[in-house]
C-alpha cells in the first residue's frame, strides 16, 4: 500500500490510497495481491470510446492520457477498461490516469518490495507484463483448485 500512498501524495498533495492512481487488490481466495493501473495498452479502448476525444495515446512514450480541458467525466472510459484503470478521483473532481509521473513512477520507487518495475515500451511488443500475468493465472488456478 506504500506505493498507493506515495502516489496519491505525489498527485493530490493528501495520503490518501483513495485518490492514487493506482489501486492495490487483495485476492483473499487467492492470497495474491497484486496492482491495477492503467496499462497504457498498445490497441487502448478508452481512446476510441471516449465520445469528447479526451483521451489520446502517445506514438512515440505510449503513454494514454486524458486531456482535461476536453473531459466531461462522463466515465465511459472506465466502463470499457479491461483493467478498470481510469479512476474517478474526487479529490480532483476528474477521471484521472497513472501518467507514469513523467517517466520516474513514484509508486516503483516507493514500493518496498521491489514488486514495481518501471520498463521501457516498445511499440508492437508486449513485454514481460503479458509472462507476468500467465504466471499469476497460474498460480492463481493451481491455489484455487487446491483451495
Amino acid at each position: 500500500m506504500m506505493c498507493a500512498q506515495a502516489c496519491s501524495l505525489v498527485k493530490t498533495g493528501t495520503v490518501n490510497p483513495a485518490a492514487a492512481r493506482i489501486r492495490i487488490l487483495d485476492r483473499e481466495s487467492s492470497g495474491i495481491t497484486h496492482p491495477v493501473l492503467c496499462q497504457h495498452c498498445v490497441e487502448a479502448v478508452c481512446v476510441p470510446a471516449c465520445p469528447q476525444g479526451a483521451i489520446g495515446k502517445d506514438a512515440k512514450s505510449g503513454i494514454v492520457s486524458i486531456d482535461h480541458r476536453l473531459c466531461v467525466n462522463c466515465t465511459i472510459c472506465r466502463a470499457v477498461c479491461p483493467y478498470a484503470a481510469p479512476v474517478y478521483s474526487a479529490a480532483e473532481k476528474r477521471v484521472v490516469l497513472c501518467d507514469h509521473c513523467g517517466g520516474e513512477p513514484v509508486c516503483v520507487s516507493s514500493c518496498p518490495t521491489g514488486a514495481l518495475q518501471y520498463v521501457a515500451y516498445e511499440v508492437d511488443r508486449p513485454g514481460p507484463r503479458l509472462s507476468a500475468m500467465a504466471e499469476i493465472r497460474v498460480a492463481v488456478n493451481g491455489k484455487e483448485r487446491r483451495g
